[in-house]
């Protein structure tokens, strides 16, 4: 399991930048010159929310209406491109819809 210590490429917002600067500070980099940080500092509240969301979808306890209002996304398309799933995710959904329907039949 990774460590919340260890040491991720990530790009920098402006205002990480801007403060680099003020502080007169080059960035941490790796052997290919990615600026590295400490994985703890790539999380923030919208990394919680998006998890958030993304974990409510999962449980299949709330319709995706619902999910939406919480969100506040207006369209389901915007909604399924901001949820994060993997390829496993969507193949696990795949098969229980594919199960479903043929539970019917």
């Amino acid at each position: 399991m990774p460590s919340l210590k260890e040491k991720v490429p990530t790009k920098l917002t402006m205002k990480q930048k801007e403060a680099l600067r003020k502080e007169k500070k080059e960035p941490e980099t790796d052997l290919n010159g990615n600026v590295i940080v400490p994985r703890y500092e790539c999380v923030t509240s919208h990394t919680a929310r998006r998890t958030g969301i993304t974990n409510m979808y999962l449980s299949h306890k709330y319709t995706i209406l619902q999910m939406m209002h919480v969100s506040g996304h207006k369209t389901q398309k915007t909604f399924m491109d901001y949820i994060k799933l993997s390829s496993e995710e969507i193949a696990d959904e795949i098969a229980a819809m594919s199960k479903k329907e043929s539970d019917m039949w």
